[in-house]
């Protein structure tokens, strides 16, 4: 499941695309509301002043102008639903790409990845200084981890759970054997006074601790099967088999091309997409941009994307 930036809000106007065969319609729409499960609703579109039909599973497209930052969205129609006697468009999240400018030539090319991880947890690992391969933190046990991860399919649960005991409520009989009798009243006698109750101290809870929310939790969790599809010098693209979300921290070792050497780069996930749909073969595109990389590495990167398309095309000219 794909996350969406969180300036993509209710209220946002989007244009939403269709393709239908060699045809293809654009519409603009509002988003009425997105759903804690990645839905968007939007109103439903009309053409020609009839309202357009969509069926089950039809691929659509959207792209969000927000903030200066232009985001396309691939998703499926799910359904429509009226509410408030609007009818609204229900469109799955399956894709999210935020647009990037691009400072450095991009060059597309499959290569084998060494080794890839990815941070399963909370915080900035890199500003921390935790290093690819360390133990998981002391309280990695206590983040909430994305649930997007498909294979994590099981809750932690505490060991000792706090019972709840009910105290047994005594028989209507019971409070008419409790002690003796009081007097009856006399006429003429003043009851003495009853007892005054004793104050009662007031029962403080302990104050639970602060939550330092720049705190970095988690482990780093190793990808298998990734492959880089196109690299640059500001960022890189992978090819996996799990969808890792928005600003998910990455780190990754692969061979650059004509001898180059190898390179390690870590940086953020800018935006991921699907890119295959065939049941257990599904496979992403997740676009990474680089935040830690040395000058002397990233004139490496530049370097051999210049030597790669220069042997290309001494090749391609027969020399």
């Amino acid at each position: 499941m794909a996350k969406l930036p969180q300036n993509v809000r209710p209220g946002g106007i989007a244009t939403l695309t269709t393709r239908r065969g060699s045809n293809s319609a654009t519409f603009r729409v509002r988003i009425e509301d997105i759903t804690v499960d990645e839905v968007i609703k939007v109103g439903q579109p009309a053409q020609g002043g009839k309202p357009v039909v969509f069926t089950r599973s039809e691929p659509v497209g959207m792209m969000v102008q927000t903030e200066g930052i232009k985001v396309t969205i691939q998703g499926e129609f799910v359904k429509t639903e009226t509410e408030d006697n609007l009818v609204l468009v229900l469109i799955k999240v399956l894709g999210v790409e935020t647009e990037q400018r691009r400072a450095f030539h991009r060059l597309p090319i499959r290569i084998e990845v060494t080794s890839a991880w990815y941070w399963k947890g909370s915080g900035n690992p890199v500003a921390a200084g935790i290093q690819v391969g360390s133990p998981a933190t002391a309280n990695a046990h206590e983040v909430d981890f994305d649930e997007t991860d498909t294979d994590d399919r099981h809750h932690d649960k505490p060991v000792h759970e706090p019972a709840h005991v009910v105290a047994p409520t005594p028989a209507p009989s019971a409070f008419l054997t409790l002690g003796p009798r009081p007097p009856a009243p006399v006429a003429g006698v003043t009851p003495p006074p009853a007892p005054k109750a004793e104050p009662v101290a007031e029962v403080k809870e302990p104050e639970k601790p602060k939550v330092d929310e720049n705190a970095v939790e988690g482990v780093w969790v190793q990808l298998d099967d990734v492959e880089v599809c196109d690299y640059s010098g500001g960022g890189i693209a992978f090819i996996t088999h799990r969808p890792l979300p928005l600003s998910t921290w990455m780190s990754a070792t692969y061979p650059l091309p004509v001898d180059m050497g190898p390179i390690t780069v870590t940086g953020q996930v800018r935006s991921m997409r699907r890119r295959s749909v065939e049941g257990r073969n599904r496979t992403y595109i997740v676009g990474i941009q680089y935040t830690k990389l040395e000058r002397s590495d990233q004139d490496r990167v530049v370097r051999s994307i210049f030597k790669y398309e220069l042997e290309k095309a001494r090749k391609a000219s027969g020399q």
